[in-house]
């Protein structure tokens, strides 16, 4: 079992410098760039990436989503790349055509305001478009192959802590199972009880109801007991008590399963909340009730705790 929550991070400074991932170095970079990748994971219905990245790694987000998803499958995952490169190659490029006509123009002006006025050489120069400055700041494949691979030790270190925060989650929960079946046999001990009482109580009524309309031997026998037996078939318990039985057994055998079962973890936290409801509603003995509040209550931390499972 995992959990939706962990952070991972993984990082390199310059090309002497070395890779550092939880601590553990890798070798050298071999790449004249710093950076810099966290991942950071929360809970989600479904698998959601948010890239927070510079412009230069629009192209590399397919090739990013591929590699998380190998590890992910559900939750809202933040992955954040900080990159500082050494300074980029610029290249200058002057327009000779736009700076003479616009010397001729400047001129022209000046002959036709009768103002005399020589353009200086910082003046052109600080004309839009005469001389553009361009920087490559195209990312090497070598820095491609260095990002993605950051971007695997991000994602494995953010997994682990999943991992272990997950072993924390699964025996939580199976305590919290071992809880519900521990009421559940309690329930089955005084379902007897709650039925041996309901049907007192159902008998001393019809008692009470032939003596005080003197109903004598007008009453039929047979057909008391028939409604005695319909009024405790419906407060009877013990169908519900034989599917919170087996949600708790599934429940089990989810929990030790290797795949993500957030989704139906959850979904059975609602059939026991369902049949736990059902008993409640049934009750007509203190006890048991009693038993139905303590139950809803595990089962109310089983659906907490359970949100945060993948």
């Amino acid at each position: 079992m995992k959990s939706m929550t962990g952070f991972g991070r993984s990082s390199t400074r310059s090309r002497k410098a070395k890779t550092k991932r939880s601590g553990a170095a890798r070798g050298k970079t071999g790449a004249d760039v710093d950076l810099d990748i966290s991942l950071r994971a929360v809970n989600g219905r479904y698998l959601e990436l948010r890239f927070h990245m510079p412009r230069e790694y629009a192209g590399l987000e397919g090739e990013f989503k591929a590699i998380i998803s190998k590890k992910f499958s559900r939750g809202t995952l933040d992955i954040y790349v900080n990159r500082r490169a050494a300074a980029a190659k610029s290249e200058v490029t002057v327009n000779e055509l736009l700076a003479r006509e616009w010397l001729r123009g400047y001129r022209l002006l000046g002959k036709e305001l009768g103002l005399k006025s020589e353009a200086s050489l910082e003046l052109i120069s600080r004309v839009p478009d005469v001389m553009i400055v361009t920087e490559n700041s195209d990312i090497t494949d070598d820095e491609k192959k260095l990002a993605r691979s950051l971007v695997e030790d991000a994602a494995e270190a953010c997994d682990s802590e999943r991992r272990r925060e997950g072993d924390a989650l699964k025996t939580e929960l199976e305590s919290l199972c071992a809880k519900l079946e521990g009421i559940s046999k309690q329930m089955e001990t005084l379902k007897v009880d709650a039925n041996a009482e309901l049907e007192s109580r159902y008998r001393d009524r019809v008692k009470e109801a032939i003596d005080k309309f003197e109903l004598g031997r007008d009453v039929d026998e047979q057909r008391i007991a028939q409604e005695i037996v319909i009024q405790l078939d419906r407060a009877d318990v013990s169908e519900e008590l034989q599917r919170l039985k087996e949600h708790l057994k599934a429940y089990r055998q989810l929990l030790k399963s290797g795949e993500p079962q957030g989704k139906k973890l959850d979904f059975y936290a609602q059939e026991l909340l369902r049949e736990v409801n059902t008993i409640g509603s049934k009750s007509h003995i203190a006890r048991l009730t009693s038993l139905v509040v303590e139950a809803k209550t595990y089962v109310e931390r089983i659906r907490e705790q359970v949100q945060n499972a993948e």
